[in-house]
């Protein structure tokens, strides 16, 4: 197993660590505008390897890593010996490489700091604009669903009589009437799906669509669980309708859920199923955001 990294990859770490704090501010400072010069190409190689070895998901050979990566045996051998002597790699007896432990660690801090409804923000207006409807996240709290996003579609010239929905961020309501807080519930572990149910009983009914019954709930929720995304036709307003997808963190938790909502005369069941697929699309994305590989 290698244990140092050869002195040229060495030297060149040594060259960036003694750059002044002006050239480092600078650096930092610059936006990306097309124009790489700013870049280390050694940097970006390296970089490159670690995105190969965690899209194959296997220990590669140093050959292959280079095939893969588009770059010389001898580099990456100095590379891969370089992110060994940091943790970022590890190889085996065979010298074959695999990401290393180092990772871990640094990927706890990234995914702790993550501020979701920040990070859900561009994903919520996409869905926003694509439907011309709100947009809206949750949280499953205890045994309520939060609202913790929002964005609303705005008066346009075309519609000057247009009805945007009532719920606000901070909003509570039961999840078993929700299209969110149902894809969540789909989700759950079974010990914490009848925890939920056992709370919540008896289940409320906010229109005669409501879904009352456990039975029947744990009916819908095994549908939801196989068609990936829940809908909520009148159930907790009898003017609203939305559609749902659930998203999971990286222990492959659910922990939150995004939709699509909006008045039932203008989001049709039509205009649910068209939609669906871009809201799953959009809860896939955030789940890979917060680090879920399922």
């Amino acid at each position: 197993m290698l244990t140092h990294a050869p002195a040229p990859a060495y030297n060149k770490t040594v060259q960036l660590l003694n750059y002044t704090h002006q050239e480092a501010h600078l650096a930092m400072s610059n936006q990306y505008d097309g124009d790489d010069t700013n870049f280390s190409g050694t940097v970006l190689k390296a970089l490159d390897i670690l995105a190969c070895l965690a899209d194959y998901q296997r220990p590669l050979s140093a050959q292959q890593v280079a095939t893969v990566c588009g770059i010389s045996r001898p580099t990456a051998y100095r590379l891969l010996a370089t992110l060994i002597s940091r943790g970022f790699v590890r190889a085996d007896a065979n010298y074959n490489y695999a990401l290393g432990t180092k990772l871990i660690s640094l990927g706890r801090v990234v995914l702790d700091s993550i501020d979701l409804p920040e990070l859900a923000r561009p994903y919520l207006h996409e869905l926003c604009t694509l439907s011309n409807e709100t947009a809206n996240l949750s949280i499953l709290d205890e045994t309520e669903l939060l609202y913790i996003g929002k964005e609303e579609s705005l008066r346009t010239p075309k519609n000057p009589n247009f009805v945007q929905m009532r719920s606000n961020v901070g909003t509570r309501i039961m999840p078993h009437c929700s299209g969110m807080g149902k894809a969540i519930m789909a989700y759950l572990t079974p010990n914490a799906l009848q925890a939920q149910i056992e709370q919540t009983i008896p289940l409320k009914a906010y229109t005669p669509h409501t879904i009352v019954e456990p039975d029947a709930l744990r009916t819908e929720l095994a549908h939801i669980h196989q068609r990936g995304y829940a809908i909520d036709d009148r159930e907790v307003d009898e003017g609203t309708r939305c559609v749902a997808a659930p998203i999971f963190d990286s222990g492959g938790r659910v922990t939150a859920a995004v939709s699509i909502a909006g008045p039932a005369y203008r989001l049709t069941l039509d205009q649910l199923d068209h939609f669906a697929p871009e809201v799953v699309r959009v809860a896939r994305a955030l789940s890979r955001q917060l680090g879920y590989t399922g």
